[in-house]
Order: C-alpha cells, then structure tokens, then sequence
C-alpha cells in the first residue's frame, strides 16, 4: 500500500464550519494531517474556505502543504459537500472534490473524489468523520486509486 495515513484532518481540521449549516454561513479552517509514501512521512498543514451557497450545502476550497518529505508537494482543493438534515445533532454527509497536486520537481498530479461521513452538531462545536477517495485523471500518482483515506474534523461555529 503506497498510502499509510497516519492522523488525517485531526483537531483544527476545518476550523469554523457553522454549526447551523444555513444559507450564508462562512467558514475558515486550518488543517493539520500527516502521510507515508513510499517509506517517506509527511505533515500536512493547509487552511480551507467554504461558503454555504444554500442550506446544508457548502462550496469551498483548501490548499495544503506537505512537507518533511521528499519531494515536497502542494495540493489545491475545490470541494463541495451536502448534510443531510436527518436531525439537529447528527447529520450524513458526502460531497465531490477536484484536486490538484504540485509536486517538486515532477510532473503535477489531478484528481476527482469523494467523500462520506457522518457530522456531529454540538454548538458551537462541530465534529465529523468519514472516508474520502481520489481517482487520478493524470498519468502518474503517488497514491493507489484504491487508498481510502480517513478524515477527521473539528469545527467552531462563528
């Protein structure tokens, strides 16, 4: 498995998702995560944004920073992801998303996913969990298009 991830999206990760998930609702975030390639680890920081264009549907965008590992790559996201209103504390999500890896001194990378979860609504405290995957639309990868990875969130209504 070239994909060994080791914290994924752990606290701070997508600071700021409103917890009422309306219409008009802004959020700011930081991410924090880590990553095994091919025996080289990396940790990840990276800041996102995200719009609700109507309730319980977010547009947004993040853009990562690898480091500590060889080559050093950079990774902007648009993304776009659904709550389902099932109840006031739980809800289902899953989403799209549109990457794009810039790699050092190598070829860049894109990508089409998805992600599915389930969110926890605690105002104004957000936390959620799920999976994510990315298929690769270019020649070369540096991940498996069957490595799913696990994302955790925490978030702050503001």
């Amino acid at each position: 498995m070239k994909l060994l991830l080791i914290t994924t999206f752990l606290l701070l990760s997508n600071l700021a998702h409103s917890a009422a998930l309306l219409s008009g609702s802004k959020s700011l975030g930081v991410k924090l995560s880590g990553a095994s390639i091919d025996g080289e680890y990396y940790s990840i920081a990276g800041i996102s944004f995200n719009y609700f264009a109507i309730d319980n549907l977010s547009v947004g965008g993040s853009y990562e920073y690898w480091f500590s590992g060889s080559p050093t790559v950079y990774k902007a996201t648009a993304e776009s992801t659904y709550y389902v209103p099932a109840s006031k504390t739980f809800r289902p999500y899953f989403g799209i998303l549109y990457s794009h890896y810039f790699i050092e001194d190598d070829h860049d990378i894109e990508t089409l996913g998805y992600r599915v979860g389930v969110a926890y609504m605690q105002e104004p405290l957000y936390f959620s969990g799920g999976i994510k995957q990315e298929y690769y639309l270019s020649d070369s990868s540096i991940f498996s298009d069957e490595d799913m990875t696990v994302e955790f969130m925490v978030g702050l209504e503001f």
